[in-house]
């Protein structure tokens, strides 16, 4: 029995990183540069960083400065003018005049000016949350992928650690002549097979880690570790109240409800721009005349008010009356449209992540406990001669095996969890992660 003591041990290492996989959160190496995040973090970190929404909060401070010059009133007008004979008769005539006119708006254009540009500042706010949103959805779902990646490139490890062990017992037996040539290759092969789906899966590995990186605004090939549990369904509210929750909480359909907005701020706009301002003037003017056969004059002098009065004899503002209802009603048809689809994307990712739980539970209440009966009843078949060694080994294969299948469930279920807050709008403020047992 000392000859198969290495055996237990190397079983007994496999089983218990194989149950730190299924049960323990994610436990990485200390990273060289502490760059260790959880989801939250690194949502925050991109909110903060990323290049591509820096650029989109500029919309916010461009219309925050065309709020500032709309509705601002005209300059007014200092007209000057002289009239003299100084180059003909010579007679000493002349008229001097200065005056000042001021344009008013009379129907309160200057006001809805400011509703229209107010409106654009709320549009550019929410779609800098939008975007804001779609960045902590792209975050999330490739923080989540790489956790599950790091864990099927482990359990590659696991399975690859038990065909080694495998194909050693296999090429005693061989050298016995209790097996053929063929049983040989064909573990061979699979540990082939699964060198290159680790590779494989290295390889997206390092794809999903340089787009993470990027979105939060590093150099593609900086370490990251993720820490901290994982998502689950602990008080989770019914369908009902996430749908609520999304209709008040998504910045797209706040924007397309400020569109309504908007199109009604420029109807306004369009009416009070039906009547022109009206220019009131204040003149004041000194003249002398030079009469034949009369004395000189004295300059006499005279202030002179004036009213123009555009006539709105044409509606100049009908096209964009109608162009402003009719954008009106496309923004309510879009707004319903969105409400609907709103609704329906919560639907269907709570029923996907609500399957992917019982999916998970039946292999923690069932494949599991049978998984590790069976390497049990294995292992004690073998200590009693019943059961040969290559049994034994199959098993823990059979149960690693399964264990990667459990993964592959963890990470639909992972994206669910993605796509159900992302579709209620609350990823870039969610913080319910705990661990999943």
């Amino acid at each position: 029995m000392n000859a198969l003591n290495p055996l237990l041990r190397l079983q007994r290492a496999a089983w218990l990183g194989m149950g730190l996989l299924c049960i323990g959160p994610v436990l990485a190496a200390p990273p060289l540069d502490g760059s260790t995040m959880t989801v939250p973090q690194l949502i925050a970190r991109a909110e903060r960083d990323n290049k591509d929404l820096q650029a989109a909060r500029y919309a916010i401070d461009i219309g925050r400065a065309r709020l500032q010059q709309a509705g601002l009133r005209s300059n007014p007008v200092l007209g000057v003018s002289s009239q003299s004979d100084a180059l003909f008769s010579r007679d000493g005539e002349y008229t001097h005049t200065i005056g000042l006119s001021q344009a008013f708006p009379i129907a309160g254009r200057l006001l809805r000016e400011k509703d229209v540009a107010r409106v654009d500042v709320a549009l550019a706010e929410t779609e800098v949350a939008e975007a804001e949103r779609q960045l902590a959805n792209a975050v999330a779902t490739d923080a989540y992928r790489l956790l599950v990646l790091d864990r099927q490139i482990d359990a590659r490890a696991e399975l690859m650690a038990a065909e080694q062990l495998l194909g050693r017992v296999t090429r005693e037996r061989f050298k016995a002549a209790e097996v053929s040539e063929l049983d040989v290759n064909a573990v061979q092969l699979d540990l082939q097979r699964l060198d290159q789906e680790r590779s494989q899966l290295q390889i997206e590995r390092d794809t999903v880690l340089a787009a993470l990186n990027t979105r939060l605004g590093r150099n593609a090939d900086s370490p990251l570790n993720l820490s901290g549990p994982l998502p689950t369904l602990d008080n989770l509210p019914t369908l009902t109240v996430l749908q609520a929750q999304a209709l008040t909480l998504r910045p797209d359909l706040r924007s397309a409800q400020l569109g309504i907005d908007r199109a009604q701020a420029e109807r306004a706009l369009a009416k009070a721009e039906r009547w022109e301002d009206w220019s009131v003037g204040l003149e004041l003017s000194q003249d002398r005349l030079a009469l034949d056969n009369l004395p000189p004059q004295r300059a006499s002098r005279a202030i002179g008010l004036s009213l123009s009065i555009p006539l709105p004899l044409v509606n100049r503002t009908a096209g964009r009356l109608s162009e402003a209802q009719a954008a009106q009603d496309q923004a309510q048809a879009r707004t319903e449209a969105l409400r609907l689809t709103t609704a329906n994307e919560v639907a269907s990712a709570y029923e996907q992540l609500s399957r992917q739980t019982v999916s998970l539970a039946a292999y923690d209440q069932a494949a599991r406990p049978l998984s590790e009966r069976s390497v049990r009843l294995a292992q004690q078949g073998y200590r009693q001669g019943l059961v040969p060694l290559v049994d034994v080994v199959q098993a823990q294969r059979q149960q690693a095996e399964m264990l990667a299948d459990h993964i592959a469930t963890l990470d639909r279920y992972l994206q669910a969890w993605v796509h159900l807050h992302f579709a209620i709008g609350d990823l870039t403020v969610a913080d319910q992660e705990t661990r999943h047992d």
